[in-house]
């Protein structure tokens, strides 16, 4: 991901709390620096051992010297529950929007290297923003390459 990133650019990343130090060790050799940190307070528990898990992590990740936005998002961001019928981590397209909208400057390409089901490209493709998906799974790149000429035609036709 920094590779590919423009000097200055952001990138918003998921991790599991139970690997957060070889997550975090693993953004810092690549270059990355951590300017913020996101919770998505989940409707639903997805699991649950000492604790329920209602709630789901990114970091905000900077590449260089990236600029503040005027309108800043919040750090907690609702995510509500869509039955994971695509995808058993599947994101909720309105939750992605303000990420996309924030991050993603007009003319900028959203990278999306674990892609799943496509939400965050169904973000991009809605923004009008360009984008690229990357999944190993046969069946949830279909998926996704489905939902995005789904909503390709959606707005076409409307």
């Amino acid at each position: 991901m920094h590779r590919v990133l423009k000097w200055a650019g952001l990138a918003v990343s998921f991790y599991g709390w139970n690997k957060i130090d070889l997550f975090a060790e693993a953004w810092k050799a690549a270059g990355f620096r951590m300017v913020g940190h996101i919770v998505f307070r989940k409707s639903n528990a997805s699991s649950s051992g000492f604790l329920r898990y209602e709630h789901e992590s990114a970091y905000l990740l900077a590449k260089g010297n990236a600029k503040r936005s005027g309108q800043p998002v919040p750090d907690v961001i609702d995510m509500p529950y869509n039955g994971n019928k695509l995808h058993p981590t599947q994101k909720p397209v309105a939750a992605l929007l303000p990420l996309v909208d924030t991050f993603c400057p007009i003319g900028g390409l959203v990278l999306d290297p674990f892609c799943g089901s496509g939400s965050t490209l169904v973000a991009a493709q809605h923004l009008g923003r360009d984008w690229l998906g990357m999944e190993l799974d046969a069946e949830h790149a279909a998926m996704a390459t489905r939902r995005l000429a789904w909503h390709a035609a959606k707005k076409i036709a409307a």
